[in-house]
């Protein structure tokens, strides 16, 4: 699957916006860095508004896993969260791509 990245990505993002509405969608981390091993993840970062709380975000997560038909268990990593809150992850994130 790490291999086919781009693919569930972009159909991740896809699914992503239908649940969410607007949103954006990258990839980081050592993908996005050309650093990937056979161990790594695929870090996603899916920024949208009006997200509910923490632990509700669970579900949403759960939801876009579903309907982007990941398996049960797969390399990506999904961090959704608001504009304000993706300010921590800008200061941390060396590279990203953008998929939506």
């Amino acid at each position: 699957m790490i291999k086919e990245w781009r693919k569930w990505t972009n159909n991740t993002a896809t699914v992503a916006e239908d649940i969410l509405g607007k949103c954006e969608v990258y990839v980081f981390g050592s993908i996005a860095e050309k650093q990937e091993t056979g161990g790594s993840d695929v870090d996603i970062l899916i920024i949208a508004e009006n997200l509910p709380k923490h632990k509700e975000r669970a579900n949403i997560i759960a939801q876009i896993e579903e309907k982007a038909q990941l398996p049960l268990y797969h390399p990506f990593e999904i961090h959704l969260v608001t504009r304000e809150e993706s300010k921590w992850y800008w200061r941390h994130i060396r590279k990203a791509i953008r998929i939506k």
